[in-house]
């Protein structure tokens, strides 16, 4: 029997999601297919995003409960088709406590469900403390020993900071959480993408990042016209997951090339992947 690597107490489910739920459902209502497909597998067609026998029923539930207010305070009102992003997000503590469960998660599926990785034994042995130091922060509310920043992916915002002019689908219905780590602990994050946002969980923040206008903490909005800099590392970081996009779309086979074709011949065409797909720099 797994047990819930947070409480430590009760039985694991079998299908508790990484990344929030609602982020896959966005992502498959908005497609042409109805389907997502991953870069480590792209010829397999899924319903639903990254699973592990991560945590058990009851807290599932307390996370559900600040997932669905990170969804309405934050995610709804920047993946969004209709409406453009506010200029002002407010920022409430549950919204925090939300992206460091998402980070917890990440770091957790690591550390407890390890595939290939490049990270030393001595890494990972932190790993332990690190998850302990997260979870007191969301039970405690006391966001001192992290910092969280996020960065909602407007064409202005992402202009403004010298980001990868990449395809726009690689901001607007990316999904990835993944910790990384520098050497000599010069840093450590977990890098999270969600539909038209990137957020970097600083673990061990390195205090000559150029971060401006992009953390959470001790603050109740972002403005979006403050957000000024990042460090160089995010452009790099999404390069490579561009990189892998792109390695994993050559991997395609002939037959499931032509379902996606027959699948977005069928489609809406007022979809929000065709919207998307149509957008340029």
């Amino acid at each position: 029997m797994e047990l819930c690597k947070y409480c430590k107490e009760k039985e694991a489910i079998k299908n508790s999601h990484i990344i929030p739920s609602f982020v896959y459902e966005w992502i498959k209502v908005t497609s042409p297919t109805g389907y997502m497909r991953t870069t480590d597998e792209p010829n397999i067609r899924k319903q639903d995003g990254l699973k592990s026998a991560l945590l058990c029923l009851d807290c599932e539930r307390i996370f559900s409960k600040l997932e669905d207010v990170f969804k309405k305070e934050y995610f709804s009102k920047v993946a969004n088709y209709r409406k453009s992003c506010p200029d002002v997000l407010d920022i409430s503590v549950d919204t925090i406590k939300c992206i460091y469960i998402m980070a917890w998660r990440a770091l957790a599926y690591a550390l407890y469900f390890p595939k290939e990785n490049e990270y030393t034994d001595v890494e990972i042995s932190r790993f332990p403390v690190l998850l302990d130091e997260i979870k007191n922060a969301i039970e405690t509310g006391g966001f001192t020993n992290f910092r969280t920043h996020a960065i909602p992916c407007t064409k202005e915002v992402l202009t403004t900071l010298n980001l990868p002019k990449v395809p726009w689908h690689m901001y607007e219905r990316s999904v990835t959480a993944e910790p990384r780590v520098w050497d000599n602990w010069e840093r450590f994050v977990l890098y999270i993408q969600i539909p038209f946002s990137i957020i970097v969980f600083e673990i061990v923040p390195n205090t000559d990042d150029p971060w401006v206008g992009t953390q959470l903490e001790n603050v109740d909005k972002i403005v979006l016209n403050d957000i000024e800099s990042v460090p160089d590392y995010v452009g790099a970081l999404v390069n490579h997951f561009y990189k892998a996009f792109v390695d994993s779309n050559d991997e395609i086979s002939d037959v499931q090339r032509k379902k996606m074709t027959e699948d977005i011949e069928k489609a809406d065409p007022n979809c929000g992947s065709f919207k998307t797909m149509k957008k340029s720099w």
